[in-house]
C-alpha cells in the first residue's frame, strides 16, 4: 500500500474515532456538593424587576438603556478547581442593545483581590429573539488570582424576559476513561501530523531552508492549535493592545479577528512551501495534504481545553492553503510562459 493510501486511511479513521469517541464517552463527573444556595441579590432600574420562584427565576425589562441582573458571590473558591454551572433556559422577546454583550446572559465570573476577570472565559450562553426551554452549561477553571466567583444572569441593556430554572454550580473532575481517551487521541493525531511532514520534507531533494521553513510553518500551526483557549484569548489580546498602541488610526479604522488571520497566514504559507517541494506530485496528493491538516488541527480541539472546532476555521485554513498554491502555480506559468517567448525569439 502506497504512503498516500496508508495516509488517507489513517485519517478517516482517526478523525470517525475522534467524533464517536468525544460524542460518546462522559467527560467530567460531579467531585463535590452544590455550590448555589437560596441567597440571591439584584439590581433594577425603573419598570424593569426580578422575580424569583420556588425552581429559578425571570427577569423582565423594558428599559434598554439599564442593566437588569440577578447575581450570586461564592466566595473562596481554590485554584485550580473545575467547576460546572448548568441551567435550563428560555427567552421571549430579547432585543439586544447596541454593543455586543447587550444581550440575555448566564455568566460565571471570576474576581480576584482588584478587579473582576472579563479577560477570562465567563459566558454559559448569550440570547436574543425568542427561545423556548434548552438546557446549557459551561465549564470553567479557577485561575490562581481568583478569591470569589459570581453568578449572574441579566439583561444587559436589552429588552425582553429572561428565564432560568434548575440552575446548579459545582465542582467536577475528568472521567479517568477521558483522560485516557484523550491523551491517546492527541498523540494519534501527533503521529499523523508527523506523516504528513515527512512525506513533505524527504519526498525530493530541497534545500535546508526551504525544509526548515516547512518544518517551522508545520510547528507553529500545531502549537497554534494545542493552545488552551484562555492562553489564546490572552495572547490574541495582549498582541493586539500592542498593534493598536503603536498605530492608533488602524485601530479606529481596521476590525480584525487575529486568531483567524494567522489561521489563513500560516496555512498561505503552508501551501505556498508544499507546492515548491512537490511539484512532480499530483494535485489530489498536494490538496489531501491542507484539507486533511485543516481538518485534523480542528477536530484535535475537541480534546484542547477552551477550545472548539469550527466549520469556518477549517474553510478559512484550507482557502490559505489553496491559496498559496495557486500563486506558486501561476508564477510556474507565468515562468514557463516567459521561457517559452524567448526561445521563440
Amino acid at each position: 500500500m502506497s504512503l498516500f493510501k496508508i495516509q488517507c486511511w489513517f485519517f478517516i479513521l482517526l478523525a470517525g474515532a475522534t467524533i464517536a469517541s468525544h460524542t460518546w464517552i462522559t467527560q467530567f463527573e460531579q467531585s463535590g456538593t452544590e455550590l448555589l444556595t437560596n441567597h440571591w441579590q439584584y439590581k433594577v432600574f425603573g419598570n424593569n424587576r426580578v422575580d424569583l420562584t420556588s425552581t429559578g427565576f425571570t427577569l423582565f425589562s423594558n428599559n434598554a438603556t439599564a442593566i437588569t441582573s440577578i447575581y450570586q458571590n461564592i466566595p473562596e473558591i481554590t485554584p485550580g478547581t473545575i467547576l460546572l454551572l448548568s441551567a435550563k433556559v428560555k427567552c421571549n422577546d430579547v432585543v439586544a442593545g447596541e454593543k455586543p454583550w447587550n444581550q440575555a446572559r448566564l455568566l460565571l465570573l471570576q474576581v480576584d483581590e482588584k478587579k473582576e476577570r472579563w479577560d477570562l472565559s465567563t459566558v454559559v450562553v448569550a440570547l436574543t429573539g425568542t427561545h423556548g426551554w434548552k438546557n446549557y452549561q459551561g465549564i470553567f477553571t479557577v485561575s490562581p488570582e481568583t478569591q470569589s466567583v459570581r453568578i449572574i444572569a441579566q439583561l444587559s441593556q436589552a429588552t425582553g424576559s429572561f428565564q432560568v430554572n434548575d440552575i446548579k454550580l459545582y465542582p467536577v473532575r475528568e472521567t479517568r476513561m477521558f483522560t485516557m481517551t484523550r491523551n491517546i487521541t492527541l498523540l494519534a493525531w501527533g503521529v499523523f501530523f508527523l506523516l504528513l511532514t515527512g512525506s513533505c520534507l524527504f519526498n525530493r531533494k530541497h534545500s535546508i531552508f526551504l525544509r526548515l521553513l516547512l518544518v517551522c510553518t508545520f510547528i507553529s500551526i500545531i502549537v497554534g492549535t494545542t493552545f488552551p483557549g484562555d492562553t489564546k484569548n490572552q495572547v490574541s489580546d495582549e498582541v493586539k493592545t500592542h498593534f493598536h498602541t503603536q498605530s492608533e488610526p488602524l485601530k479606529a479604522t481596521i476590525l480584525w479577528n487575529l486568531s483567524k488571520i494567522w489561521h489563513f497566514c500560516s496555512f498561505l504559507l503552508l501551501g505556498l512551501i508544499i507546492a515548491l517541494m512537490m511539484t512532480q506530485e499530483s494535485l489530489g496528493r498536494v490538496i489531501f495534504i491542507i484539507f486533511s491538516l485543516a481538518a485534523g488541527t480542528e477536530l484535535a480541539q475537541l480534546y484542547i481545553e477552551g477550545r472548539t472546532p469550527l466549520v469556518a476555521d477549517f474553510f478559512i485554513d484550507a482557502a490559505g492553503g489553496i491559496a498559496g498554491m495557486v500563486l506558486i502555480w501561476l508564477r510556474k506559468i507565468k515562468k514557463d510562459n516567459y521561457t517559452s517567448d524567448t526561445k521563440t525569439a
